[in-house]
């Protein structure tokens, strides 16, 4: 089967972007056309026909990419429709290890909770098998994620629209309260037995599992680098601080690492599952913003409490770690934007409350989100690589 996105026809229900690959740049184009040449798409066509009784099937035209993944729609004669899921980036050792951690979480998941994922029908986790890539298939949601609903970027520049943010982050909240109710002894990835339980893996960067937060800390604090150079830093900050910025910089994983035995106040654990990219390009909704799955869970793994987030969209750089230009005498945001974010800050602590009350699940999601140290602490430890 020759594969062409010359003709590529959109679906209607959805606002994929076909050939307009992400990122727009040259590298990703290439990117993107090594992946297609390297599918052989018949063996990919035949794979799945197997899973599901035999019924034969096609690949849709219609294509769209991630950062780190091609997704395609696979079509079968009765009209059921799966997602292909492909890796665009040759297969290593590394990479098949994160695929199956991925694929072990969400059977976690959707095992121990009523968060809506898509089902995996199968997969590979190298590229040694008949298609040449390595990928999974998944259950088609018919919905588009959040950041393109409802028009897409060009009509709310990438926010949820106004009128949708209610009845969203009541859902979002939901979610976040039955994913931090699953909680493992250890910190670390999740690992599938072949039993069917569940046990903690290493990271791939620092080690591990660890049994106590103040491990997981003191290993962070020893491999944590900053993602931008010196260079970079300068040249973004202009007439700043850079000389307080840079020490600052250099001084936050040596102080975690001196107060890692201090940080925590549930050292021992259990410890909750974290999605770590819980933003609206990961959840897909239908036409009235309700949720229809949770996709992405490769960084997915459990975490001190200490390092647990709002969602993404409702992300903020912390005032310790802003300009101070930035606010009023008060500590108030002077950017409307921010100080809406910061109201909805507090409004979706509230939606966590009820719903752990709802649940009957204890409060150490909402007193999380709600300690601003600890939603520094995560901030800095995020934004600093391991």
């Amino acid at each position: 089967m020759e594969f062409s996105l010359r003709h590529a026809r959109a679906f209607p229900e959805q606002n994929w972007k076909g050939a307009d690959f992400y990122p727009k740049n040259s590298h990703s184009r290439c990117l993107v056309d090594n992946c297609i040449k390297a599918i052989d798409w018949d063996a990919l066509r035949e794979y799945a026909s197997a899973l599901n009784n035999g019924i034969k099937c096609d690949v849709l035209p219609k294509i769209t990419n991630g950062q780190y993944h091609l997704v395609c729609v696979l079509e079968f004669e009765n009209k059921t429709r799966w997602v292909a899921r492909i890796q665009m980036h040759k297969s290593t050792e590394r990479l098949a290890k994160k695929l199956q951690r991925e694929i072990d979480v969400m059977a976690l998941i959707r095992e121990r909770t009523k968060i809506p994922l898509p089902r995996v029908f199968g997969y590979e986790i190298d590229s040694n098998n008949l298609t040449g890539v390595a990928f999974m298939l998944m259950e088609f949601l018919p919905g588009n994620v959040a950041i393109d609903a409802d028009g897409g970027y060009e009509a709310h520049r990438g926010k949820i629209p106004l009128q949708r943010r209610g009845s969203f982050y009541d859902a979002v909240a939901q979610v976040q309260v039955q994913m931090t109710s699953v909680r493992l002894p250890k910190i670390g990835t999740i690992v599938r037995s072949k039993d069917g339980s569940y046990d903690v893996g290493p990271f791939p960067d620092i080690g591990g599992p660890f049994e106590t937060a103040t491990a997981f800390f003191d290993a962070w604090a020893a491999h944590a680098k900053f993602p931008k150079s010196v260079t970079e830093i300068q040249r973004s900050m202009k007439n700043g601080p850079v000389n307080e910025v840079l020490t600052s910089i250099v001084e936050f994983p040596l102080m975690v690492r001196s107060v890692a035995n201090r940080i925590s106040s549930c050292d021992g654990g259990p410890f909750p599952v974290s999605h770590r990219d819980l933003l609206h390009s990961n959840i897909i909704v239908d036409r009235r913003y309700r949720i229809l799955g949770i996709i992405d869970w490769e960084g997915a793994c459990t975490v001190p409490w200490e390092l647990v987030e709002f969602p993404l969209f409702l992300s903020t750089v912390p005032f310790p770690m802003d300009a101070s230009w930035n606010y009023d005498e008060n500590r108030e945001p002077l950017d409307k934007d921010t100080r809406q974010t910061w109201r909805e800050r507090k409004e979706y602590i509230e939606r966590v409350a009820r719903f752990e009350a709802a649940e009957g699940v204890d409060d150490k999601l909402s007193a999380t989100l709600n300690d601003q140290n600890f939603q520094n602490l995560a901030y800095a430890a995020f934004t600093t690589e391991s």
